[in-house]
């Protein structure tokens, strides 16, 4: 019924104990789980070959790293379940939630399904109260207008999706966009990290009455001083503004997705607000740096007058 993705790169630690007693708990619905070794050079392959003869499993591995996402593309095709979700390997949910979720989804016939989550960040547990959830609720226009406007929050370590909705790119029907890596990849910081926003607004766009909430929390993200989403390496760069920036372009050059927008002023001012505090977050050595003006600018002028003048 439902396939777990996990894209792994030395989160050998974490393996055991995420695969016996999270997504394999007595109470998890997940029945199918893909799991790529993406050139990690811990101990994750010795961990990895203890589940060798679980059929429940499939095991890929990548001699030499081809990031998160190639990594996902690798096993999407594997996918035979009519449900999915894609998960990082340091993250984890709730099974019991989880469950909760599924059949609620089913129930409502959704084609996403997601609740909320809680960071760890050290020894603590944060209960996040993202303002997006709540904004969610607001009269008048739909999902895509909420998800655009406060920023990621149908976050993958606590969502599904029903496999015949995803969106579907290039040959190969991947339901993500990877001409946004071409794009992003220029300024030398890697692959383009907001796929799951962009995904996100892919299905709110198309399907923007069947997101179902789960107003409870049924996962969390852990807090990693090295991961690519970190402020150094996205905020403070200029990466995010950059990010949200060649999504707003994306999506709001389109006339009718613009029209929705535009029917509320309260999410066409949270969509400038949060564009605007992503530019804001940026450092004077990122307003400075090659990228800024060479890469970044031209796109956020951009996005800047389609806002300014919508």
């Amino acid at each position: 019924m439902l396939t777990v993705i996990i894209p792994t790169k030395n989160h050998g630690s974490y393996l055991d104990h995420l695969i016996t007693n999270v997504i394999f708990a007595d109470e998890s619905p997940v029945t199918k789980l893909l799991i790529c070794n993406d050139g990690s050079t811990d101990e994750t392959a010795a961990i990895l070959a203890k589940f060798s003869g679980d059929k429940r499993i499939r095991i890929f591995h990548n001699e030499k790293s081809i990031g998160a996402m190639g990594s996902e593309a690798l096993m999407y095709p594997h996918v035979e379940t009519p449900y999915a979700m894609f998960m990082a390997s340091d993250d984890y949910f709730f099974p019991g939630k989880l469950a909760k979720l599924l059949d609620e989804m089913i129930k409502n016939d959704a084609y996403v399904g997601f609740g909320k989550y809680v960071i760890e960040d050290g020894d603590q547990i944060i209960e996040l109260n993202h303002p997006g959830w709540r904004a969610r609720r607001q009269a008048g226009p739909d999902e895509f207008c909420s998800i655009l406007g406060f920023d990621h929050y149908t976050s993958f370590i606590v969502s599904i999706f029903k496999c015949e909705h995803l969106p579907r790119y290039g040959s190969d029907n991947m339901p993500w966009d990877f001409t946004l890596d071409q794009m992003a990849k220029v300024d030398g910081l890697g692959e383009f990290r907001a796929h799951d926003w962009s995904m996100a607004l892919d299905m709110a766009k198309d399907h923007p009455n069947r997101f179902y909430f789960l107003d409870e929390y049924c996962g969390c993200f852990r807090k990693v001083a090295s991961q690519l989403s970190s402020d150094d390496k996205y905020l403070h760069t200029g990466r995010a503004a950059y990010e949200m920036g060649m999504l707003i372009l994306r999506h709001l050059q389109d006339y009718k997705l613009r029209q929705r927008v535009k029917n509320s002023e309260f999410f066409r001012n949270a969509i400038k607000n949060l564009f605007y505090a992503k530019v804001g977050q940026m450092t004077d050595a990122g307003k400075q740096s090659q990228n800024f003006n060479d890469i970044y600018k031209p796109i956020l002028l951009a996005a800047d007058a389609l806002l300014v003048n919508m």
